[in-house]
């Protein structure tokens, strides 16, 4: 490696640094591995749509300041109360408010925030950690029971509204579906067949949850009970949509962020080939 002596002054983030000096290997190879450091491993990782010039500045000066002060414990306390700032908002927040309250509500953010920062630092003057746990485990099973009561009507109403439709057809499990489209007419499968689908699963609302636009491979063993007994009604070439109640889709658990327990679900599924 050809040693270069050249030197430039470094300043990051308006925390300066001595001057590089590249004099011999040691000082060039020092700064190649920690550039090369930062475009592999971290640029990608840090580079968000809100990382601009101003915010790459910020983040520079960060850097600097922890790798010329490993030991400040109070900057560091700072960055990763930072970090778990952000995520916790971004992720832990939003999903508990959607799980308590639907969708587009939340928690009133700032009593969300001061009750986080009393529990880090033992502040118990307005309840203490037991009279929380308790309040908050005793409110949250109230609005889970009210917005699954809310949900499961909202459900039975939407597939009673179905039932009357002259184009869908009910069975005795309580499936709904109606013929979008036919196919060949041949064989249907049986309850253990593997089967070729792309369909859409929607929510009552026509919020789409899943879909598969092309062809994926599924055992009608190891699907939802709506999915089994539907399947089993089509031929090769066959579309239908489907109208299941919560009983035979995921019942009062649910499924993810998306699915509330105690819902009906929307599917339309085109039956490609039994394997």
């Amino acid at each position: 490696m050809a040693v270069m002596a050249i030197a430039v002054l470094a300043s990051c983030g308006g925390t300066s640094i001595s001057k590089v000096t590249m004099n011999d290997v040691k000082d060039t190879i020092s700064y190649s591995i920690g550039m090369g450091r930062a475009v592999r491993v971290y640029k990608d990782q840090v580079t968000y749509e809100i990382m601009d010039s101003t915010a790459m500045k910020a983040f520079i000066k960060g850097f600097t300041e922890a790798a010329l002060n490993p030991d400040d414990n109070a900057k560091l306390a700072y960055a990763i109360g930072f970090e778990i700032g952000r995520q916790e908002m971004s992720q832990a927040y939003v999903g508990l408010s959607e799980n308590l309250f639907g969708a587009g509500e939340e928690f009133n953010r700032s009593n969300y925030i001061k009750g986080f920062c009393d529990g880090m630092t033992e502040n118990w003057k307005i309840m203490t950690f037991e009279e929380a746990d308790e309040t908050s485990n005793r409110l949250y099973e109230y609005l889970s029971t009210a917005q699954f009561n809310k949900v499961r009507e909202e459900s039975e109403a939407f597939l009673e509204q179905k039932a009357k439709d002259e184009k869908v057809v009910k069975t005795e499990s309580g499936l709904m579906y109606e013929i979008i489209k036919l196919g060949d007419g041949g064989p249907k499968p049986t309850a253990t067949s593997d089967v070729e689908v792309r369909y859409r699963g929607e929510l009552i609302d026509g919020t789409v949850f899943d879909e598969a636009t092309t062809p994926v491979t599924l055992n009608l063993g190891g699907v939802i009970k709506g999915w089994t007994e539907g399947v089993q009604l089509m031929s090769v070439g066959d579309k239908y949509k489907f109208y299941l109640p919560a009983s035979l889709a995921y019942g009062e658990q649910g499924a993810g962020q998306d699915i509330k327990p105690g819902a009906a679900l929307v599917f339309e599924i085109e039956l490609v080939s039994i394997q």
